[in-house]
């Protein structure tokens, strides 16, 4: 008879290998696998906390299983196991500034629950200092630094190094933002290593070298700074060792002076110039030094490829360093380096912008409104992003205005005036009127003053209406047509209307200046009161404050959308559209001289640059002639009342 074997061990073996790898992921019982809610994941230095809930009233798993992947390239992925009351945990030993995707799974019997997952970036806290120099002096090297931001403590670790090995460490006072490094070797370069030390870590450090013995009385960047260039100048108090310095007085070469042991300064003359610091200590003592140095000229006078300027003229940022320009060909916006004539950014807009040029407020924001049929009114910041936009319903045709204390003006077709708040473009109050936008202009209390091709009208910051002009005068459409000066209000007008002044206080006209030829544009003010117009096809005249003629020029009708600029010696410049497309200086008695061949048609206001240049936009190209002339300082002496535009005496 055959005999039949049992292989009772090895059966056994089989049947528990196939229970043992039943996939713990399968979803045959997963309605019996709950998973966790509402996981967050919030940032930590090299860790990400973690916290999620499980289900109200369900069996808790066995236990939780949490696990990670990193986005990085090179980056660990990782697990860990926490028990399974647990709802909370904290991954570490992660990588700074590298995205993560967490995930969070119940373990039951039959295997894992469903996942809950969330992304989170781990940052660093350890925080370096910042604006970290140094000043060599005689066998001495003194540095200053900038505080790390953070409310964490910490100490400072300060090495010296030589020949790429450590001289010495010196830890200054956590409070302290600089440290004179004594005992040095004159000649010898040095490096000094700056880090921040926590109780977790340590910071990123920061480096800078110096060689004692090269000891100047102050630091200069750029060390050959361009005439208008905004330059720092710090003083290096290892010259100056007499006692503890109470007082630092610069003064330049054209007289102006600078208080302070850090400044900044534009130099207003090109080559070789003395810089004088009178230092004055503690005990009253002092001593003063005077250093050379070379101012270059003008990087540039030609900016290419930038399109049409119509209109609307160049406006600056407030340290001059900056400025602005529409091409309304292109409908592109462009920031331009005024040092370099480099293009910054730019920003293509939806629609052009025939006269609403941008304005700059006091915080370097810039401020531009377009002709689309929404009526946009864009806000951008001084690095070209886009802070906001504001919708308003109909186009913009009038360069808004901008005050100090953080308010934007934009008038619309239709006569709708919007006040809106700087910072966010929210609505604060609006007003309605009739006509087509021609000017919005702000005076030094915050009265608004707005006009249009069916009147002008005033109201208080708070949208309430002061008055109504006695007369229906048409103001011109399109750019900036008004001006105030000294309580009047001088708008140019349509139809050979010339110019009207109105009293600011009443809204009664003072007087009327008729043209003989069409439409008005930009007026200007000198500090006298008297106004500066532009004729289209027409001429030039400067009417005398009580609205007599002081003189006009007749004889080349040549001005389409033109318009002054007043200089502080007096003269008024001013483009020409057409042939012989000069630019003209004209004095005070009206004698006119050509000031520069411009060889090409100009379509729009003038300005006179925080450099001395007079700025004008040709077909395809911004140019700046250097006629060493500053803007007059009294009055509304350019389109927009000042170099930023802002349309605004407040």
């Amino acid at each position: 008879m055959k005999k039949i074997i049992y292989h009772i061990p090895l059966l056994l073996v089989l049947l528990l290998t196939l229970v043992a790898c039943k996939d713990e992921y399968s979803f045959s019982s997963e309605f019996n696998r709950y998973q966790a809610e509402k996981l967050e994941a919030v940032t930590g230095d090299e860790s990400v906390s973690l916290t999620w809930k499980m289900q109200t009233g369900k069996p808790l798993p066995n236990e939780i299983y949490i696990s990670w992947t990193a986005s990085a390239e090179g980056v660990s992925d990782g697990s860990m196991t926490v028990a399974s009351d647990v709802t909370s945990t904290v991954v570490t030993g992660l990588v700074n500034n590298v995205s993560y995707i967490f995930t969070v799974q119940g373990r039951y019997n039959d295997g894992l629950s469903g996942k809950v997952s969330a992304s989170c970036t781990p940052k660093t806290t350890r925080i370096p200092v910042s604006d970290f120099k140094t000043m060599a002096g005689d066998k001495r090297v003194f540095i200053s630094w900038t505080a790390p931001q953070t409310s964490l403590a910490f100490t400072y670790k300060l090495d010296v190094l030589t020949g790429g090995n450590i001289l010495k460490t010196l830890e200054p006072a956590s409070t302290a933002t600089s440290y004179l490094v004594n005992e040095l070797n004159n000649g010898t370069e040095y490096m000094f290593r700056m880090t921040c030390v926590y109780g977790h870590g340590s910071s990123t450090s920061v480096e800078a070298s110096a060689t004692p013995g090269e000891v100047s009385p102050f630091s200069i960047l750029p060390e050959s700074p361009r005439i208008a260039e905004l330059t720092q100048l710090d003083l290096n108090p290892a010259y100056f060792v007499a006692g503890t310095i109470a007082n630092v007085v610069w003064t330049f070469a054209d007289g102006s002076t600078e208080i302070g042991e850090s400044i900044t300064h534009c130099f207003t003359t090109i080559g070789e110039q003395d810089i004088k610091l009178l230092v004055t200590y503690v005990d009253g003592t002092s001593e003063s030094v005077t250093e050379k140095v070379t101012v270059q000229s003008f990087a540039w006078n030609t900016v290419s490829d930038v399109g049409y300027q119509k209109s609307s003229n160049i406006v600056f940022s407030p340290d001059g360093q900056t400025f602005y320009t529409v091409s309304q060909s292109t409908k592109v916006i462009y920031a331009i380096n005024a040092i370099s004539g480099e293009i910054k950014w730019q920003q293509t807009m939806s629609a052009a912008t025939y006269g609403a040029g941008p304005v700059v407020g006091a915080d370097g924001k810039v401020f531009l409104g377009t002709e689309d049929a929404a009526g946009t009114l864009t806000c951008f910041t001084p690095n070209g992003t886009v802070a906001w936009t504001a919708t308003l319903g109909k186009a913009v045709k009038a360069a808004p205005a901008v005050t100090s204390d953080g308010v934007v003006y934009a008038l619309v077709d239709g006569g709708t005036l919007y006040a809106l708040d700087a910072a966010t473009g929210s609505e604060k109050w609006k007003a309605t009127q009739s006509g087509n936008s021609g000017g919005v202009a702000v005076d030094a209390e915050g009265n608004i003053y707005m006009g249009t091709n069916a009147g002008i009208w005033s109201y208080t910051s708070s949208g309430t209406l002061r008055w109504s002009c006695d007369t229906g005068h048409k103001v011109t459409e399109r750019g900036g047509s008004l001006a105030l000066c000294d309580g009047i209000l001088y708008a140019t007008l349509k139809a050979k209307g010339g110019v009207a002044a109105v009293n600011m206080a009443d809204g009664k006209t003072l007087w009327t200046y008729a043209t003989p030829t069409n439409d008005s544009y930009h007026p200007v003010v000198d500090a006298e009161g008297t106004v500066y117009i532009c004729e289209k096809n027409g001429g030039l005249y400067a009417i005398k404050k009580d609205g007599t003629l002081k003189w006009s020029y007749l004889t080349d009708k040549n001005y389409i959308y033109n318009g002054f600029a007043l200089g502080a010696d007096g003269n008024a410049y001013i483009s020409q559209y057409a042939s012989p497309f000069n630019l003209l200086k004209i004095s005070g008695n009206g004698t006119v001289e050509v000031e520069n061949a411009i060889g090409a048609q100009t379509m729009s206001a003038i300005t006179i640059g925080p450099d001395g240049r007079i700025y004008y936009g040709k077909n395809g190209s911004i140019e700046a002639f250097n006629s060493g002339v500053q803007l007059a300082t009294g009055g509304w002496p350019m389109r927009g009342g000042n170099q930023q535009g802002s349309n605004s005496l407040k």
